[in-house]
């Protein structure tokens, strides 16, 4: 189809009358019967892909993805949509639903997996007996050994392609270095005479990257300052959820804002109302962990601030990425102390497991439930998983240290330059700069500009208008 074509079925299925770049060269190449690997940034609406795809083909969709809320957000977005053809499959599911799901495969057009359920024989039988349009694999860097992400049951996924019959494949994520691609490419064993692969822009042009060499003690009444001049909303992340409550409760006491944190720990009712509220702009400021922002669109965000320093240049600029959307001037800042670094250096150890523990799995084939952190359980079922030997299971877990080691130092390279920040992240995912815009960062000499216009001040009336919910579900979750 041309792109003529393609944006009428795009405004009868969605509503839409253009693509978001980067969106239609990959659904042209996957309808062209191309396997198709696309990197594109936070925000550009990656689901769109396989959708608009999936209904252009004939056949079923299979997403997998590593997130069950994920997985249950787009499956309640396509429902909302009117799209009653679709589902999840995971280990939550009731014996008796699972079957009932499993033997109405064909009434499904796009079907959401946990990759855990490729390992099972009975779901791959049951897939081999529909036609299946396309194989999707959503955030597949989680299938490299060299990302921050790793996942033990994504490395199933290319004999789960294979069993299936090498069906055409989509693969798709947000941030991947050249290393990552390559993995991902032979881990799902696609040809690559027959893929065709598409490299989203890193680079946020409207959004300025600043580093404030904060102490410890210091980053309270920093933060205070900022956010008594910075257009609001914004996102403050932590490493901390006990320290995302106490800046939320600071912020609410010392300033006219309405902060709220977000983290695992608070009730989903509580994730869902704070996400809501914020959408609708009855918050000005969520304090959150990495578990906010995954799959939610606010186009208005100006700044992103990183209270602690994060684990990865993938996962900072994931985050920043959730500013700007609208495409107005935005600003991301990293509050950076190299007791940060220090931290989580020291902090890296007790994510892995001892060599007692990987004596003990091997010995036992089993792995305590009660033992350790849940980075350390995805260790060692890899480690049983793969069958190593005592030498092999301790050079992975030795690897996958000085990985980890090495992606904080990146991030710290990064906090530190006094070179251009905006070439430093280009350079680091293979990217060629594409120019400076007038605010690129605090190396290359640019006033702040979310520092520039007058000090912000907020009507405190609360707001008495009823909430539009149809727009605020369809705005919430991104497409």
């Amino acid at each position: 189809m041309d792109e003529a074509q393609l944006k009428s079925e795009l405004q009868k299925h969605f509503g839409y009358t253009a693509f978001k770049e980067g969106q239609l060269e990959p659904i042209q190449s996957v309808l062209a019967g191309k396997h198709t690997l696309a990197t594109l940034p936070t925000g550009t609406g990656k689901s769109l892909i396989y959708q608009l795809s999936g209904y252009l083909l004939e056949g079923i969709v299979v997403i997998v993805s590593p997130l069950l809320s994920l997985m249950e957000d787009q499956v309640a977005q396509l429902k909302f949509m009117g799209e009653k053809r679709t589902a999840s499959l995971n280990s939550m599911l009731q014996f008796e639903e699972r079957q009932r799901l499993l033997s109405n495969l064909d009434r499904i057009k796009f079907l959401f997996l946990s990759p855990e359920m490729l390992q099972n024989q009975v779901v791959l039988n049951k897939l081999k007996q529909i036609p299946l349009a396309l194989f999707v694999v959503d955030e597949a860097h989680c299938i490299s050994q060299w990302g921050l992400d790793f996942r033990s049951d994504y490395l199933f996924l290319g004999a789960a392609r294979q069993a299936l019959g090498n069906p055409l494949t989509l693969a798709l994520t947000a941030t991947a270095t050249p290393a990552v691609m390559d993995d991902i490419i032979g881990s799902l064993h696609i040809d690559g005479n027959d893929l065709n692969v598409f490299e989203g822009p890193v680079d946020r042009a409207n959004i300025y990257y600043k580093v404030a060499a904060v102490p410890p003690e210091g980053k309270n009444e920093y933060l205070l300052e900022l956010l008594g001049k910075y257009p609001s909303p914004g996102i403050i992340y932590f490493s901390s959820k006990a320290q995302a409550d106490a800046v939320a409760f600071m912020i609410r006491k010392k300033t006219n804002l309405r902060a709220e944190a977000y983290h695992a720990d608070r009730t989903n009712e509580d994730r869902i109302t704070i996400q809501h509220q914020f959408l609708q702009d009855e918050l000005d400021v969520i304090c959150a962990t990495s578990a906010f922002g995954m799959g939610i669109n606010k186009p208005n965000i100006r700044y992103v601030i990183h209270y602690h320093m994060p684990n990865s240049l993938e996962e900072y600029v994931q985050e920043i990425g959730r500013a700007g959307r609208d495409g107005q001037q935005s600003t991301a800042v990293l509050l950076y102390s190299e007791t940060d670094f220090n931290f989580k250096v020291k902090m890296l150890q007790s994510d892995f497991p001892n060599d007692y523990a990987i004596e003990s799995v091997l010995k036992n084939k089993a792995i305590n439930p009660e033992y350790g952190s849940p980075t350390e359980h995805t260790l060692l079922l890899h480690i049983l998983r793969q069958n190593f030997t005592k030498v092999e299971a301790k050079h992975f877990i030795a690897a996958r240290h000085d990985l980890k080691k090495n992606l904080l130092k990146s991030m710290k390279g990064f906090a530190e330059t006094n070179a251009c920040k905006r070439d430093y992240i280009s350079a680091y995912f293979g990217k060629n700069s594409l120019g400076k815009p007038e605010y690129c960062c605090d190396s290359c000499g640019n006033e702040d500009p979310s520092l520039a216009g007058e000090v912000r001040t907020r009507n405190t009336v609360p707001t008495t208008e009823v909430p539009q919910w149809e727009k605020i579900l369809s705005d919430l979750f991104l497409l």
